[in-house]
């Protein structure tokens, strides 16, 4: 399918010469992803401080070990489609688990991830242009963080890699499959069953990606193709795609209760909570996306220049791509009409909605743009002397390297210059960000000697490492509202939103909150509040950013 990596004319000498970039590439990747998996799990402190939606897997896969200790926890004493997803980076994880130390193996995984995202926009450069230089720039830029709306980017090393970046690192394959399908229809079904099976992966992505390959084969016959044959083939993408889809939909669509007005009021109010900033004003959001004041901006006029350009000027491989690029855009267009009307309807009928972070799936136009303005660099590669090409190339890499902030490339930087001493730039936002994390895992380490096992706690934090670190039920946290949202538990739906309302009166809000909950113990990231503490329950335990209480009686 792919043929080979090297351009026609690189024979002999060059190819060889080609090959050594092609690994010394792959061991960049390698070696980037050993440091930032030795520098997050440093500057973490073994997970204290973790992606809340990496959280949400390392608290289930605790849960699913020891359900005993968790029966007082509202979020995991019961297994739950919300509670217990199961995908590609938890099945990962659970491999790569030592013992009952969640966070390394999702740590773990995660470097995985980084390793497979750079070495398949690499190969898939390769494929495009033939240049080991242009297929390095292509995967920089690919790994470069673009904020989108809905509250997600495109990139791999903002955070702690989740199902997004998973998604993200297995894109290239897939397009790679959609290009040498898209004049070969019988390579067709099987690509579109590829995206389908990616349901178990990440599922916004999935069914953007499923869209966008299906509307881009169904828009375009191969020559010499009749149009029954291509109606026919059509019809078999479908259904190979949506049977991977439908199984991993079917708990969710197969919902037989309607809810009454009022359970769909408390539903409404936890869902403006949760995401009505995100995706209750459609219309503003798209709007600001292309504002001057968006990044997005630039780099989609500079992707569809490079559009116009590599449809005229392109090489055959890139012009294919560019060719199926109206129909990505117009599917994701399309998907995002989608995600706005069921949003709408699905109330007027008693249901939840399903489909309101598929307009997520607009994240795709980065890697769109990117793959096209690098293709309309490669138009002009050969007009450029050595010492130009030289030049683009250290001018793109440093500026990557100068200017990301990200969490990924700090850890890196810190593992680096901890195994080599050098003062790298973010050395002192990685010790901070230690030393943060440091007093939250003494916390939590103290917290697992004080509380008995199965007793639960209050926190006036997000602190859902009270659950994979310390292995104590937890009472409430902001995340745990979208468990409750798709699990439809209306009871578990009111509780969280009475707690949520007591938390919000003030930065003190959360002292009535324990108090309302019963629990006996708090652990508290306000120390300060001591003294407002002492007349319900008696502070044990404090240092300079936490301090555990337990009240009186409990």
């Amino acid at each position: 399918m792919l043929q080979t990596f090297a351009p026609a004319s690189a024979q002999g000498g060059p190819a060889r010469r080609y090959r050594l970039w092609d690994l010394l590439a792959l061991a960049l990747a390698a070696c980037y992803a050993w440091a930032a998996l030795q520098g997050v799990l440093s500057i973490s402190v073994g997970g204290a401080q973790l992606d809340s939606d990496l959280a949400t897997y390392a608290q289930g896969m605790a849960g699913a070990d020891h359900p005993e200790l968790f029966v007082l926890d509202p979020v995991l004493r019961a297994v739950t489609p919300a509670n217990s997803i199961w995908n590609l980076e938890r099945f990962t994880a659970r491999l790569l688990t030592p013992g009952n130390d969640y966070v390394v193996g999702l740590f773990r995984a995660g470097a995985l991830a980084i390793f497979i995202f750079y070495a398949g926009w690499y190969l898939l450069g390769r494929w495009l242009f033939g240049s080991p230089g242009l297929a390095f720039l292509l995967a920089l830029l690919a790994g470069v963080t673009v904020w989108v709306e809905w509250g997600t980017f495109w990139g791999i090393a903002q955070s702690d890699p989740v199902p997004r970046v998973f998604f993200a690192a297995l894109w290239p394959f897939l397009l790679l499959g959609a290009l040498a399908a898209q004049e070969r229809p019988l390579l067709r079904p099987p690509a579109m069953l590829a995206a389908g099976l990616c349901m178990w992966v990440h599922g916004i992505s999935a069914l953007n990606t499923g869209a966008m390959f299906f509307l881009a084969f169904a828009l375009h016959r191969p020559q010499g193709q009749s149009l029954v044959a291509h109606l026919v083939n059509c019809v078999f993408c479908l259904v190979l795609y949506f049977i991977p889809v439908l199984a991993f939909l079917w708990p969710s669509l197969t919902q037989t209760h309607a809810f009454s007005a009022a359970d769909m009021a408390v539903f409404q109010e936890l869902f403006n909570l949760r995401w009505q900033e995100d995706y209750g004003r459609l219309g503003e959001r798209l709007a600001h996306l292309v504002s001057f004041s968006s990044p997005m901006l630039p780099l989609l006029c500079g992707g569809f220049a490079a559009w116009l350009i590599v449809r005229r000027r392109g090489r055959m491989r890139a012009r294919r791509l560019a060719a199926m690029c109206p129909a990505f855009v117009l599917a994701l267009v399309l998907v995002v009409l989608f995600s706005w009307a069921e949003s709408r309807l699905a109330p007027e009928f008693g249901r939840l909605p399903l489909g309101h972070e598929l307009v997520r799936g607009l994240r795709f136009l980065v890697p769109l743009s990117w793959l096209m303005i690098v293709a309309a660099l490669a138009c002009f590669r050969p007009r450029l002397s050595r010492a130009g090409r030289l030049l683009l190339a250290g001018g793109v890499t440093s500026a990557v390297l100068l200017l990301s902030q990200d969490r990924q490339y700090m850890a890196a930087q810190y593992a680096v210059s901890q195994a080599t001493g050098l003062p790298l730039p973010l050395l002192d936002d990685a010790r901070e960000a230690m030393r943060g994390a440091a007093a939250y895992r003494e916390a939590l380490d103290r917290q697992a000697r004080l509380v008995p096992p199965g007793v639960p706690v209050f926190s006036d934090s997000d602190a859902m490492a009270v659950r994979y670190l310390a292995q104590r039920p937890l009472v409430h946290s902001f995340k745990d509202g979208y468990i409750f949202f798709y699990n439809k538990d209306v009871q578990g739906s009111r509780t969280w939103l009475r707690y949520n309302a007591l938390m919000q009166r003030g930065p003190t809000g959360y002292i009535d909150a324990w108090l309302a909950s019963g629990v006996p113990w708090l652990l508290s990231g306000r120390p300060r509040d001591k003294a407002l503490l002492e007349p319900y329950g008696d502070v044990l335990w404090e240092n300079g950013g936490w301090l555990i209480a337990r009240r009186r009686g409990g």
